[in-house]
């Protein structure tokens, strides 16, 4: 319901018992005691056995009586809850509850103020009750229900008015309708035809939000292409200096995919922050040698800064997952991706080293480019490189995977006819 819907307060003065009327005359100590102009009836008058009325005319001037008038407010408008607070020379700034004669972003921040407690298990289970609707385990769909940690999200994207963000996963809109008060167009994506059409009912107020209902993903290795196109579209209609952000609370099944293939895209996201799996956010941060580090973990680092902001229990979410999640921030190093040559060969290569993980390098490396390189280049190229029979893809830093890849690369270009 919009703010404007609100059914205002017909009687304020009845909102608050306990608040004093300026112009109500003070109470009588004595109700008893009459005025001086009180007459009294003349008892010779009464007739034997009937029974008349007292009549008494009491003086209307309590002027006397009144306090001191306070000095004239400016009227709260109405619906809001200025009648309810108990100090008026201060009243605390309310929200605006007319789209009409406010600006866009004072009417979306009066309408956010209303889902304080939308976002609760008891709200979305009524919800989604109410259109016949249940969370499908299919898409991954897991609701986060605590609001603060939906706003933490949002706020460590540090969006501005210029930015253009994409959304995968709308869910009930509860992310979307936050960003739409910080962005300057926010396109959203929803697999489930329920769920978009329920938080189309949501987000219709909202004329720089776009929704998409179908899959984010073309196939496992490509997004849409529709999506693209509409991000590049609407960064050509902002400034310049806007960026191109993913921010969601991602389907749990599809993460992999959208962060990795989106690194790859033209624009690629200036800056993602996603909730997703703890154990996918510690894979894309893990350093050499450990059990997480793998070809995602190479990938991401090598274009992005990566960090984890908050590990999230699975009481926040409802249903409650199996596993705990975590928001993670990755911030794109457009200086160190443009270093890269050949980012699709690049990728695959990655991909292609750490598909084996606990085979030996060289064995790993002549499988990978079977066909493609001699045996003897291969051993040739990690001489060079100072890694001997016995080394593991996991054992190498950012650097030395990167200069592996770009001799294979420069061999394989020598090789071709």
């Amino acid at each position: 319901m919009k703010p404007s819907d609100e059914t205002p307060n017909e009687n304020p003065s009845s909102a608050s018992p306990m608040q004093d009327n300026p112009d109500q005359a003070a109470p009588n100590k004595d109700e008893n005691v009459r005025d001086e102009n009180v007459t009294a009836p003349n008892p010779d008058s009464q007739a034997p056995g009937s029974e008349q009325e007292e009549i008494i005319k009491l003086d209307r001037d309590r002027s006397k009586y009144r306090r001191p008038a306070p000095e004239p407010t400016s009227p709260a408008p109405a619906g809001n809850d200025a009648w309810k607070s108990k100090s008026a020379k201060k009243p605390k700034p309310q929200p605006v509850s007319n789209p009409e004669d406010q600006s866009q972003a004072a009417y979306i921040r009066a309408k956010r103020a209303q889902q304080g407690s939308r976002q609760t298990v008891s709200y979305l289970s009524k919800r989604l009750a109410s259109a016949g609707l249940r969370p499908v385990s299919k898409y991954g769909q897991n609701f986060l229900v605590d609001l603060n940690l939906i706003e933490l999200i949002a706020r460590s994207a540090e969006l501005k008015q210029d930015d253009v963000v994409l959304e995968i996963g709308t869910g009930v809109g509860s992310l979307t309708a936050i960003m739409a008060e910080q962005a300057g167009a926010i396109l959203t994506v929803e697999i489930d035809k329920n769920l978009y059409e329920l938080a189309g009912e949501e987000l219709c107020d909202y004329p720089h939000v776009k929704m998409i209902q179908g899959d984010a993903l073309r196939n496992k290795n490509s997004l849409r292409a529709d999506i693209m196109e509409s991000i590049r579209d609407a960064k050509a209609r902002l400034p310049e200096s806007g960026r191109f952000m993913l921010v969601a609370n991602l389907p749990y099944n599809v993460a992999t995919p959208i962060v990795s293939n989106l690194l790859h895209e033209n624009p690629p996201p200036d800056r993602i922050v996603v909730t997703i799996q703890k154990e996918l956010a510690e894979r894309m941060i893990a350093g050499p040698g450990s059990k997480d580090y793998g070809a995602l973990s190479v990938w991401v680092q090598s274009v992005c800064s990566a960090e984890i902001v908050r590990v999230l229990s699975s009481g926040v979410f409802w249903p409650r997952p199996k596993v705990e999640s975590a928001i993670i921030r990755l911030d794109l190093d457009h200086e160190r991706r443009n270093a890269i040559p050949d980012l699709k060969f690049f990728h695959q290569t990655v991909r292609s080293l750490f598909f084996h993980r606990r085979k030996f390098l060289r064995s790993v490396v002549i499988s990978a480019f079977k066909g493609r390189l001699d045996k003897s280049v291969v051993d040739e190229i990690l001489a060079s490189l100072g890694h001997g029979e016995t080394a593991r893809a996991e054992e190498l830093d950012l650097k030395q995977i990167g200069d592996l890849v770009e001799a294979l690369r420069q061999a394989e270009m020598k090789a071709a006819p």
